[in-house]
């Protein structure tokens, strides 16, 4: 059998008090509340229009800073749908400082918002660009995908400068999440450069190759400026159906 002395005995008594304390302490009632709020709305331009992003981070994100539980709060992110909205169901309410960031619009300030309930708040942008179809994206003799479109620059709010045009480029996929995060490589060809003094143009862009028969193609196009984070602005998503041959 072990000695065990009496110093010894103590450190150990010690130890198993504190394992005691701390075992108790892990055990006691989480009595904070749950997220009970939600938080929704959408991501419109100057005139009051949905912006087209790229499913979830691509294209831009909502920065949220909680500023009723600290003065240098963690920030988090919320992602945003292709067709500009976004909603959270499972959230804290509070009072935030929340901003769009990293998107292909210009920079703004964030605002203060409290949120509570079924919160709901539209954010309100100026997009580098605005993107509109001049014709229908459809098949060509040979099954490509051929579409034509055009773009406005918009003027930067406070005078700020308009960055220049960088390229545009077809994006196709055989799901409804099209953008520069989900499309077919193997089919479309690289970003085409484009510059300011081509601003007024009519732009038109085909696939490199044929597409699959009896299959339904999600089409949009995108176009961005030489700015920070090189983004892109979007046309909204069209679909081309390829009948069976």
């Amino acid at each position: 059998m072990m000695n065990i002395n009496p110093m010894m005995m103590k450190k150990i008594f010690l130890g198993m008090m504190v394992l005691a304390a701390v075992m108790f302490k892990s055990c006691e009632i989480d009595n904070y509340e749950g997220p009970d709020a939600s938080i929704q709305g959408t991501i419109v331009d100057q005139n009051g229009k949905a912006v087209q992003f790229e499913q979830g981070q691509g294209s831009g994100r909502i920065k949220l800073e909680e500023t009723s539980w600290s003065e240098n709060p963690v920030p988090l992110y919320l992602n945003i749908r292709q067709d500009g909205s976004y909603v959270n169901t499972k959230f804290f309410a509070g009072t935030y400082l929340a901003t769009l960031v990293e998107g292909a619009f210009y920079p703004q300030e964030g605002q203060e918002i409290a949120v509570a309930g079924e919160y709901k708040h539209d954010f309100s942008i100026v997009p580098y660009l605005e993107l509109e179809w001049v014709s229908e994206p459809a098949l060509t003799a040979d099954n490509k995908v051929t579409a034509s479109f055009k773009l406005k620059r918009n003027a930067g709010p406070n005078g700020e400068n308009m960055p220049d045009l960088m390229d545009y480029q077809l994006f196709i996929s055989t799901t409804q999440y099209v953008g520069n995060n989900n499309f077919d490589g193997t089919r479309v060809g690289q970003p085409v450069k484009i510059t300011n003094t081509q601003a007024n143009d009519t732009f038109t862009i085909t696939s490199l190759q044929p597409m699959k028969y009896a299959t339904t193609y999600f089409v949009r196009i995108g176009a961005r400026v030489n700015d920070t984070y090189k983004k892109y602005n979007y046309t909204t998503i069209k679909t081309v159906t390829v009948p069976n041959g």
